[in-house]
């Protein structure tokens, strides 16, 4: 009876070991997506200003899509600037997208006052139904779509120069 436990000490350390030596050397910004390589989403929402817009209105050009929240601090706040580069740089070769998540509309005005709007539609989802429908964990979440409509790419966590660089190459944006 003593050897039959000391052979389940392996049997059961070797997978736990595993799956953690496995894990431990993932990205966490690079979280696997069952989207990327599959049409965008569709949704229809109400941006900020009272405007709809819908994904089908997005047709035909690339475009990020970042889920985002007011409360989303640090991680936001620091991506932000990055946005706003993005829009700059790149406003004639792609569309921006904001959805706030889990956040209300004066919330996410004032942060816009507080840091800068770039000028790209703010869309309210209310229901979540739109982050579901993406499958957001929690902001900030970027796709990068395609102007087939197709997403090519997921960003878990605050966009970075270098990461929105390699990104955007995906969908066929900058120099």
């Amino acid at each position: 009876m003593r050897a039959a436990r000391w052979l389940l000490v392996p049997l059961l350390a070797i997978p736990i070991g595993w799956v953690l030596f496995s894990g431990l050397g993932r990205d966490p910004s690079q979280i696997p997506s069952p989207l990327v390589g599959q049409p965008m989403p569709a949704f229809s929402l109400t941006t900020l200003d009272g405007r709809t817009l819908s994904s089908a209105e997005l047709n035909g050009a690339p475009v990020v899509v970042n889920f985002w929240a007011s409360w989303c601090i640090p991680a936001c706040v620091e991506e932000h600037p990055v946005l706003m580069d993005l829009a700059a740089r790149y406003g004639d070769q792609v569309l921006i997208v904001g959805i706030l998540y889990d956040d209300t509309p004066q919330d996410a005005l004032e942060f816009l006052v507080r840091y800068g709007d770039g000028g790209w539609p703010q869309l309210d989802d209310p229901s979540g139904t739109v982050g579901l429908a993406f499958g957001v964990l929690g902001p900030p979440e970027t796709f990068f779509v395609d102007a087939a409509g197709i997403v090519r790419a997921k960003h878990y966590g605050p966009l970075t120069e270098a990461t929105m660089a390699q990104n955007l190459a995906l969908i066929g944006v900058g120099p």
